[in-house]
């Protein structure tokens, strides 16, 4: 063996070392990326998931209020559409209110469930919870001016059966939506989201 072929074999087996340790080395840090990548994937999916979740409950206790008050109202009273009475005025109320709640909860429950299937990143995600926040704080401050309005046409100086049968409902139904609102709010104030912050090279 001459001396150049030595110096190709020790080139060779110094090339094989470097490339096994090379390869000991990139191939963990390759699986810990991918595993990295599909924890964050599989992370954000569950926040997607958890937050129309969280939204169709909500829609489904509305809903469930709203039926209740539908089947109650004519149970409790055999005069539901042509009341006489404070407590006929409440329950007519209460039946023409939740109609109206009815509606409003299925569209909600169509609109939600369409949403859900749209292309999403957790950027969009971060927006859509924020949004809804303030939407549900702004009808919180609706609420209490339904429960309000209902204190005054109940106290309205003509004290007449209907004023205090309308009062009285408006102020229950306000307030159980400001007990709706507020519990809709903390379920999604649970929800952390922690959206990429984009770098804006400023130009000076």
């Amino acid at each position: 063996m001459n001396s150049l072929e030595f110096s190709d074999r020790i080139t060779l087996n110094c090339k094989t070392e470097f490339d096994m340790k090379y390869l000991k080395f990139i191939v963990p840090v390759i699986i810990f990326i991918s595993l990295t990548s599909a924890v964050k994937s599989q992370d954000s999916t569950s926040i997607h998931d958890l937050f129309y979740k969280k939204q169709q409950q909500s829609l489904s206790l509305l809903s469930s209020w709203s039926v209740g008050n539908l089947i109650l109202s004519p149970i409790a009273t055999k005069n539901l559409f042509s009341p006489s009475t404070t407590n006929e005025y409440f329950h007519q109320m209460n039946f023409s209110w939740n109609l109206l709640n009815v509606g409003i909860a299925g569209l909600g429950h169509i609109i939600v469930n369409k949403d859900s299937k749209k292309p999403w990143d957790i950027q969009t995600l971060h927006f859509k919870k924020k949004k809804a926040e303030k939407s549900i704080i702004i009808n919180m401050g609706l609420d209490l001016a339904y429960m309000v309005t209902g204190f005054i046409i109940k106290n309205n100086l003509a004290e007449s059966s209907m004023n205090k049968g309308y009062g009285n409902s408006i102020i229950l139904q306000g307030g159980y939506l400001l007990f709706y609102d507020a519990i809709f709010l903390m379920k999604l104030k649970k929800i952390l989201m922690k959206p990429k912050i984009k770098k804006v090279d400023v130009l000076q």
